[in-house]
């Protein structure tokens, strides 16, 4: 894959997970205390399955990526 299309595999891996994140708060007002707790453990796996699956293996291929991710997050609070 090469260095773009890795940046966007990033981005959108970010966006998802968190969307994810953000839905917790819905669910925590909206549901029962046992239903959230189902959601939330299954929305940290969701999380997780994407930081391993996609973020990762793009890091592996592409190291270089790491610092510009970090210094992307310390400067803007996101990757952009």
């Amino acid at each position: 894959m090469d260095i773009e299309t890795a940046r966007e595999v990033v981005r959108a891996a970010f966006r998802s997970s968190s969307e994810l994140q953000k839905l917790l708060g819905t669910l925590k007002g909206r549901c029962r205390p046992d239903e959230y707790q189902e959601c939330a453990r299954n929305i940290a796996a969701a999380i997780d399955t994407i930081g391993v699956s996609l973020i990762d293996k793009v890091l592996a291929e592409h190291p270089e990526l790491s610092s510009e991710i970090e210094t992307s997050i310390s400067k803007d609070g996101r990757y952009s």
